[in-house]
């Protein structure tokens, strides 16, 4: 084979090789135009379902303001609540100063006074303290500090008849 044949032959692979290329090329674009294409409706088909999924947002929105309304108003009548049961707490023991005050066994100028705290306390001779408690037991001391001032005469030290100075 002489030189022009091998040329003819190479040249002929050459065109053969580059029309092939050129072919792949173009299944290849074919594929990828079919690809966009498969993309481009699934797309579409997701497109048609946003309109809904937009409302069921703006319904969760709606829905959300009107929890977040009703958990203020909550908050408010807690705290009406609270101030009301504070004036209920306050008026209580007003009541209980008051009776404190008139009562002549308690002692309301003492450290330790506490509104109430001598509720229902009675003193015998002996200078034994009986006082009911919350559940209605009674309970009994023998200090007799615990109601009558230090200056008071009837104040005992335990025994009967016996005064302190």
């Amino acid at each position: 084979m002489n030189a022009t044949t091998w040329i003819i032959v190479l040249v002929v692979v050459l065109v053969v090789a580059a029309l092939a290329a050129w072919l792949v090329t173009q299944q290849r674009k074919k594929k990828q135009h079919e690809h966009a294409e498969q993309l481009r409706s699934e797309a579409q088909e997701h497109a048609r379902e946003i309109p809904e999924t937009q409302v069921q947002a703006k319904e969760a929105e709606a829905e959300a303001e009107r929890a977040r309304l009703e958990a203020e108003r909550a908050q408010a009548r807690a705290r009406e609540a609270q101030v009301a049961a504070t004036q209920q707490q306050a008026v209580h023991e007003d009541r209980l100063r008051t009776a404190d005050q008139v009562d002549p066994r308690v002692d309301t100028s003492s450290d330790d006074y506490a509104p109430g705290g001598t509720t229902g306390t009675t003193t015998g001779t002996t200078g034994t303290t009986t006082s009911g408690t919350a559940d209605g037991r009674s309970t009994a001391t023998h200090d007799p500090d615990t109601v009558l001032d230090a200056d008071d005469p009837r104040r005992t030290d335990g025994t009967e008849d016996t005064r302190r100075a």
